[in-house]
């Protein structure tokens, strides 16, 4: 089963601002400390180890163990209430006891009389820094320097005495760097007063008509799924990563460090391509290996890009970022021998092709890239298109579903404007590739169906916890909707929702990629290729269904028993074709033989499969993505095809 990367868009990124040598280490490593408060630093190699009663050994156990305890949740929760003035050992202890609660932990400090040791420590603190500018200090003033750092909570007359307010300066101190720590919650909202005004109950979000604000939309963009496929390095990631450049997605100094780093590496070409393939072994073996996936807008479409791997080996990511996708981008290289590498014997294009039509995409638009190596000859343009626009009928698609247009991924000509290149535009009268995804219709949304997600990525998330990523292939779902997730049949509670390009919302509808926040349940318990669903409208498990399947190009026949690695969605399952039924005409669908002894190629069948374990499965009737299976055996893809019946 492939993960789904969620390349975050680096929109406003001040470049000017930050620095290389910043990112990857805190900002307070470069602050200076003003004398007066480095007295109050303790250097543990000033004082022998003999005068705590530790040997090193033994400090090094205690220094790993409280790094081992404090995690980044933990180190937040402590900050916010050291700020407030509170003792860190009292604060250590009070989060501790409520699990890193800040608000219970406050609560707790509040109500055990900490409001006067912080004034004790306050004034310690306002006299001994005093005292080391050499200057007396009055209480008066003692009294005013208290009340420039706390305030009491409260309104009019009523002052509780365990609420504390911290008041802090807009201005910075000199020397120091801007504050980017989060603001505090105010602690009087912990314990309001019975005299406070009760807010005004907001609606709950699962009482919103998500039907009815479809219906009442008008002023949005179309959302289309569009998976990028091909050959490997016929330059897919390059392509799209230089387009991402162009329309804002990619910050200066992103871009700048991509182009750097590559070039250390001796891959200059290779610093669009990082846009999308982020991990430390796709820019090591300069393919890509997972399905990055990221969103964008073009002035007519909202666009959510799969970018699917092109090696061989990675077919199984390719299956599952293709299954998602309403559109699809060939992208094939136009240079001499490289076209042929592709798509004769061996390449991944004509896989590629016959996987993206038996997924269900109808509609596909060829890429010819690297048009700059040939000079944006015309003739080794139409010799390509050719070539491939015979291949393209023979697998089901249609003259008016095949789009060809000439690409420079590397230098973004053709690819965000209509290209100007004289060489190009002597012969080329089309639009550029972001006017043709902008011309697509597009599909028909079962928004009225049972709501479904499959689960493409499954993670932990520091701040909002176990997250599930997916694509929601029918129905809606709502923050508060209880759901199940199946074949598992784990009851879990949807308790917030963000889009991939990290925006909180309240539903999420077909043909959406989301990320769902999962409450009730732990990540053990949920898998990719996991359907999400209600309980009261569950999709169907099974064991054993059959299917109608079309033969590919295959050197072994397919006989009773002959093992296959199931391919359905983001799940890849070992099964049997344990029954050969039938065999049909591929025009008119008749039976023409019962029982079969062998399947031999481009033979349509119907057959029985039966998997090692339970499957979500939907007849090809009800759900068209989630009707359709593919059929791999020993790194070739066989056949593919769709769920009649479920057994």
């Amino acid at each position: 089963m492939s993960r789904h990367r969620i390349v975050r868009n680096y929109i406003g990124v001040d470049s000017e601002y930050y620095e290389d040598e910043v990112f990857g280490r805190s900002v307070e490593e470069d602050t200076p400390l003003s004398p007066s408060l480095s007295q109050f630093i303790y250097n543990r190699g000033s004082v022998p180890d003999e005068q705590h009663g530790l040997t090193r050994s033994s400090v090094d156990c205690v220094q790993e163990e409280e790094e081992m305890e404090m995690n980044q949740a933990d180190e937040e929760a402590l900050n916010t209430m050291y700020d407030m003035g509170f003792e860190m050992d009292l604060c250590k202890d009070a989060l501790l006891q409520y699990d890193n609660d800040v608000t219970r932990a406050l609560n707790h400090v509040l109500e055990n009389g900490a409001q006067q040791h912080v004034q004790e420590s306050r004034q310690t603190h306002v006299r001994s820094s005093a005292a080391q500018r050499g200057r007396p200090v009055q209480e008066d003033q003692l009294a005013t320097a208290l009340q420039s750092r706390l305030q009491v909570g409260g309104s009019g007359d009523s002052t509780p005495t365990n609420c504390v307010t911290p008041v802090k300066s807009n201005t910075p101190r000199s020397g120091s760097p801007p504050s980017t720590r989060r603001p505090l919650r105010d602690p009087s909202s912990v314990n309001s007063t019975p005299s406070a005004t009760p807010k005004a109950k907001k609606s709950r979000p699962k009482d919103i008509d998500v039907l009815g604000i479809l219906n009442s939309k008008t002023d949005d963009k179309p959302l289309i799924n569009v998976a990028v496929v091909g050959h490997v390095d016929a330059g897919k990631s390059t392509l799209m990563g230089h387009l991402l450049c162009l329309l804002g997605h990619v910050s200066k100094k992103e871009l700048h460090k991509n182009k750097t780093e590559s070039q250390k590496l001796g891959k200059g070409s290779f610093a669009y391509a990082w846009v999308l393939d982020e991990t430390g072994e796709e820019r090591e073996r300069g393919v890509t290996i997972d399905v990055a996936q990221t969103k964008f807008q073009t002035p007519k479409k909202t666009v959510n890009l799969l970018d699917a791997p092109g090696h061989k080996d990675f077919v199984p990511n390719m299956i599952s970022g293709a299954s998602q996708a309403d559109v699809a981008i060939l992208v094939v290289d136009s240079t001499p021998g490289g076209f042929e590498a592709g798509f004769e014997q061996g390449g991944q294009t004509r896989e590629h092709v016959v996987l993206v039509r038996a997924l269900g995409v109808q509609t596909l638009i060829v890429a010819v890239n690297k048009m700059e190596n040939v000079g944006w000859c015309q003739k080794r343009y139409d010799h390509v298109s050719t070539e491939l626009g015979v291949f393209l009928k023979s697998v089901g698609f249609k003259n008016n579903e095949i789009i060809f247009i000439p690409v420079s991924g590397l230098e973004g000509e053709n690819l965000l404007e209509k290209s100007q290149n004289s060489a190009l535009t002597g012969w080329y009268s089309g639009g550029s590739l972001v006017d043709v995804i902008d011309s697509l219709d597009p599909p028909k949304r079962c928004y009225d169906r049972p709501f479904r997600l499959v689960v493409t990525d499954v993670f932990k998330h520091p701040q909002m916890g176990l997250s599930v990523a997916g694509k929601v292939d029918s129905g809606f779902v709502i923050v508060g909707t209880p759901v199940v997730v199946m074949p598992g049949g784990t009851t879990a509670m949807v308790k917030s929702m963000t889009t991939v390009d990290d925006k909180s919302v309240d539903y999420s509808v077909a043909g959406e990629q989301c990320i769902l926040v999962m409450g009730g349940t732990d990540q053990t318990k949920i898998h990719n290729g996991n359907v999400i669903c209600e309980s009261h409208s569950r999709v169907r498990t099974t064991l054993k269904f059959k299917a109608r399947v079309l033969v590919f190009n295959i050197d072994i026949p397919i006989t009773k028993g002959f093992p296959i690695d199931l391919h359905y969605q983001t799940v890849n399952e070992p099964a049997v074709i344990s029954r050969l039924i039938s065999t049909h005409s591929k025009s008119n669908g008749q039976v023409l033989k019962s029982k079969p002894r062998c399947l031999t190629k481009n033979q349509v069948a119907l057959v029985e499969i039966k998997c090692e374990r339970a499957i979500c499965l939907e007849l090809f009737k009800d759900s068209k993505s989630l009707g359709r299976i593919t059929c791999r055996y020993g790194g070739n893809t066989i056949a593919a095809g769709m769920v009649i019946e479920i057994t």
